[in-house]
């Protein structure tokens, strides 16, 4: 029997998230995932991780939600630096931070007050395919100085009340993450950010969720329907609370597990899917996880 072992939201965007024994899976997402986005003040655009070089060093910042009663209110929010140090999202302090941690003047946004608009590095590994996408968004983005790696402007979610990239759930296997290195189920979940996290430390039964794709699964109340294997970037070399860099991940993804993402004219390496929600409800540890047969769909 498969079953939910880790669950995780990430209350503001390209931050380090919480770990929680359950979560409220509304229609479009965990309740409180995605809802705050630091914004650099200069461009209007929404900063994500994957342009490293500006905001990698929030991913090792961690971010959680005191209560998630009302979603707007900035007080409810609770960031901790790398150095350890605890702010509120309403504390002043807390941009003063974020501002001198990226060398970028920000401000904390939710997504009504925000832009559209990300920019991201189009590294070797995730260019393969992409060729027209990197031509037109790298013609709306500022190059990184010194830098063979093109940057493109390219949309986030900010304007559907979350601030998603592509899907409303991510979910993950361990027997993935052993198929990428094995023993690594265990130790490098954070590097790959997913919400749900299924299947134990030990599971090896190769890339389960290619299976799923296309297809619904059941996870305790919640059904969920998977859209497209989750192409991956930049962002999983770079450091995550408590994990170090290692520049060789994306290469070794790339080279272990390429697939058709829904986008682009090639395979890209991808680990983990990304789907929608076809019945909302609460998903706790624990629950069990099963496809659900073609013929009982409707």
């Amino acid at each position: 029997m498969t079953i939910v072992s880790e669950l995780w939201r990430y209350p503001v965007k390209s931050l380090g998230g919480e770990r929680l024994e359950s979560v409220v899976v509304e229609v479009d997402g965990v309740r409180g995932d995605h809802v705050w986005a630091v914004v650099d003040r200069a461009t209007g655009h929404v900063a994500s991780a994957k342009r490293s070089k500006l905001w990698g060093e929030l991913l090792r910042c961690r971010a959680r939600l005191v209560d998630d009663v009302d979603l707007t209110d900035p007080s409810a929010l609770e960031i901790t630096l790398p150095d350890g140090a605890v702010l509120r999202g309403d504390d002043p302090r807390t941009v003063a931070a974020l501002s001198e941690l990226t060398g970028r003047e920000v401000v904390l946004r939710s997504p009504a007050e925000a832009s559209r608009t990300m920019e991201m590095e189009w590294v070797a590994e995730s260019r393969i395919g992409m060729e027209a996408a990197v031509e037109t968004s790298s013609a709306r983005a500022e190059q990184d100085a010194g830098s063979d790696v093109p940057v493109g402007a390219v949309p986030t979610g900010g304007a559907n009340d979350r601030f998603y990239d592509l899907a409303h759930l991510h979910v993950l296997t361990t027997s993935s993450l052993n198929a990428l290195a094995p023993g690594s189920a265990g130790s490098v979940v954070r590097r790959y950010r997913p919400n749900v996290l299924v299947g134990g430390p030990d599971w090896d039964a190769g890339w389960i969720e290619d299976a799923w794709v296309d297809g619904r699964v059941r996870i305790g109340a919640v059904e969920i329907g998977v859209q497209t294997p989750t192409g991956r970037c930049v962002m999983v070399n770079l450091a995550h609370q408590g994990l170090p860099a290692d520049r060789g991940t994306l290469r070794a993804l790339a080279a272990a597990h390429r697939v058709p993402v829904g986008y682009g004219t090639a395979d890209l390496p991808s680990l983990g899917v990304y789907a929608e929600v076809v019945t909302a409800g609460a998903i706790c540890v624990g629950d069990v996880v099963e496809q659900v047969p073609a013929d009982a769909l409707t």
